[in-house]
């Protein structure tokens, strides 16, 4: 978020124009705010022990949905070999091994996707969906190639998720767009600069932002004013709580205003999912604290 507040205040104003189809329209919307987990909540599971654990937390939080993450899906021989993606960025620079390892890791990812029969992806999704609960979106890592995209949105499909979520590079973007066309998919968009989010929120009416409103307090950005100006552009969000300029906390010990953003999306009956997101210390295999957290955000809307 490399903005400065006036930069931030001139350009945020811009966005909220991008939603020129809304998702009524689409057949997206579910006409309320929805409470869902993102199972980067217990990022330190590993993919053999994770769907159990992520089906006991989502039941003992009473939440339907999830936004499920790709290391609780693909096989654990494909995690990356260091650290990548908007959730975890590298501290320092990869080594030369690292990154040869990197790129073998990837090639071998992608003739995975290829060829893994689409039921292994509907297997995940009778396993949820027979304990009542949804996979509503897929927390995924982009491929490169046309075909690749293509296998993604498929598999998100057979895990019954109605998006797909992650940063998406430049280089991507009209590809993805027309995959997100091709399947009628909607695309969720991290992102860290609003100039590229502007340009890339326009490329498609599946396009959606999906802003973390921790991410965007530890930036310095009123989180608040940011969802009241672009909630019409966005499909999901995450639901943490941070410090300016510090680091995540204990839901409702932060400056995020999550209690004001829950109330004011419930006013608006806005059809979008806020997905529990807990990345404090002590978080990352423990059921508890997601429990804590969604408590919290169901004592504000329900």
């Amino acid at each position: 978020m490399n903005l400065s507040r006036r930069q931030f205040n001139q350009r945020i104003g811009a966005l909220a124009a991008i939603a020129v189809c809304s998702r009524q329209s689409l057949g997206f919307a579910e006409n309320r705010l929805r409470l869902g987990l993102n199972t980067w909540s217990l990022r330190a599971l590993s993919q053999q022990e994770a769907i159990p654990i992520i089906i006991q937390t989502m039941k003992q939080a009473r939440l339907q949905d999830c936004q499920i993450l790709f290391t609780h899906v693909e096989p654990a021989k494909f995690d990356p070999v260091f650290p990548v993606g908007v959730f975890n960025p590298p501290k320092s620079s990869p080594t030369p091994q690292q990154i040869e390892q990197q790129k073998a890791t990837e090639a071998a990812l992608t003739n995975w996707r290829l060829s893994v029969p689409m039921s292994y992806f509907e297997d995940i999704r009778s396993t949820f969906e027979k304990q009542g609960l949804r996979i509503k979106s897929y927390s995924l890592r982009f491929g490169s190639s046309e075909a690749e995209i293509d296998r993604l949105f498929l598999m998100a499909k057979a895990l019954g998720a109605d998006s797909i979520v992650n940063r998406l590079p430049a280089t991507l973007t009209n590809t993805v767009a027309a995959a997100a066309e091709k399947h009628q998919m909607i695309v969720c968009l991290h992102f860290s600069d609003l100039n590229e989010l502007h340009k890339q929120l326009a490329a498609s009416q599946y396009f959606r932002m999906d802003p973390d409103i921790g991410d965007l307090t530890k930036a310095k950005i009123d989180a608040l004013q940011f969802v009241q100006t672009n909630y019409l552009s966005m499909y999901s969000f995450d639901l943490k709580d941070a410090v300016p300029g510090g680091s995540s906390v204990p839901f409702g010990e932060g400056a995020a205003h999550m209690k004001e953003v829950l109330q004011f999306l419930k006013e608006k009956q806005a059809p979008i999912t806020a997905y529990v997101d807990c990345d404090y210390a002590g978080t990352g295999r423990s059921p508890k604290e997601v429990e804590k957290c969604a408590s919290y955000a169901k004592s504000i809307i329900d």
